[in-house]
């Protein structure tokens, strides 16, 4: 069976989704987080994967920065209440964004398969061993 995938751009990313069950997210350089964006990319990825439960790739360019208002927002709550989330990981190469983003995780526990990283290597490959324990093909 042949996957299209489907593309969509917003704001601050561009979104892929790679598989019914997989979806990349590529931020722009020079993007800035704040509660509008993500809201934004969260509408956009309830667009493209639905109510199906699925894991999500994002990458974050080094030159990214970020609101200090949208840290006191769940920006994942409705996809984590839904049950939608498989596994969560996020490639940053910036110290800060990366300490932000494990706090930001502390505050608002998604689940158990979640890796902020500084390499992407490791974060493919740690999804792809995601994807194996869940009994999940690459297909």
């Amino acid at each position: 069976m042949t996957i299209k995938h489907r593309e969509t751009r917003t704001s601050i990313a561009h979104m892929t989704r790679v598989r019914p069950d997989y979806l990349e997210v590529v931020y722009h350089p020079g993007s800035k987080l704040s509660t509008a964006s993500l809201r934004e990319v969260r509408d956009a990825r309830r667009e493209l994967m639905g109510n199906t439960p699925y894991a999500m790739f994002s990458i974050l360019p080094d030159d990214i920065d970020f609101e200090l208002g949208a840290m006191s927002v769940d920006h994942l709550a409705d996809d984590r209440r839904d049950g939608n989330f498989l596994a969560i990981a996020v490639v940053t190469r910036t110290n800060m964004i990366e300490m932000i983003l494990k706090l930001y995780f502390s505050y608002y526990p998604l689940l158990t398969r979640l890796l902020v990283t500084d390499k992407e290597a490791e974060a493919r490959a740690w999804m792809d061993a995601q994807f194996k324990e869940l009994g999940m093909s690459g297909s």
